[in-house]
């Protein structure tokens, strides 16, 4: 019965998440074909996310440990669940952001217009592409957006809830520009909507527990070596995830 629940539950949200798109597609089509509209585009993604989320049943519970700093910043958090992209709207409305993500959504329609437009594509093969991608987040960050990273490189379907190495990429971003890193941690994504390509992954509705750790500060950024900076923000990030699921 579980598999089955979850076969039309999976389903269900692939209808919602077409139908609202296409609710919402033109608004912000236009919006993002200029550059001095395009963070006005953003509240609709809230609104669609918000959206989303009701219809489908699922609920943000976030632990703040600390208040955000003022924009912009890199966010950066484990990476289970196409919850996680959905999430984040709900989480951080008031910061404009964009998403540093796999060039293959290029490939998705629909959505590779908004990508596009708005988010900056990763290429894997790194060469040109991969330069370019360094340009656009910088870019970005410059013009007050906040950039959003998962370092670990994508979802690890067969190691999750694990936390897995980090790329370099986000904390030299954080360096380059001097500006501070936010660590979150996604307790239980993975349960509420595993891979959707699986047969016999879970979906399902329910609440998503998610922690905000304490932001590591510009200063702490600039003195330290991108290294040290990055096993910061993995020990915080991973900590929780260590607790709740790994500790004996």
């Amino acid at each position: 019965m579980k598999s089955v629940f979850s076969f039309f539950f999976k389903l269900y949200l692939a209808i919602l998440f077409i139908v609202t798109l296409l609710i919402f597609y033109l608004p912000i089509l236009i919006l993002l074909f200029r550059e001095d509209t395009k963070k006005k585009a953003f509240p609709i993604f809230v609104f669609w996310s918000r959206l989303i989320c009701l219809l489908a049943g699922y609920r943000v519970k976030p632990k703040f440990a600390y208040e955000v700093p003022e924009a912009p910043f890199v966010l950066i958090a484990n990476h289970t669940s196409f919850l996680d992209i959905v999430f984040l709207y709900l989480l951080f409305p008031k910061h404009p952001f964009l998403f540093l993500g796999k060039a293959e959504l290029l490939k998705v329609p629909l959505v590779k217009t908004f990508f596009k437009r708005l988010h900056i594509p990763v290429y894997r093969k790194g060469g040109p592409n991969a330069k370019k991608a360094i340009e656009a987040a910088d870019k970005a960050i410059k013009n007050g957006w906040c950039v959003i990273i998962f370092p670990e490189g994508g979802i690890k379907e067969n190691l999750v809830p694990a936390l897995q190495p980090f790329k370099d990429g986000a904390f030299r971003l954080a360096k380059n520009n001097s500006v501070p890193l936010v660590p979150i941690t996604f307790m239980n994504n993975h349960e509420l909507f595993e891979d959707p390509a699986a047969k016999k992954s879970n979906a399902r509705p329910g609440v998503a527990d998610v922690v905000v750790h304490p932001f590591i500060t510009r200063n702490t950024v600039i003195s330290n070596e991108l290294d040290a900076v990055k096993g910061m923000a993995f020990s915080l990030i991973n900590q929780p995830l260590v607790e709740q699921f790994y500790k004996a």
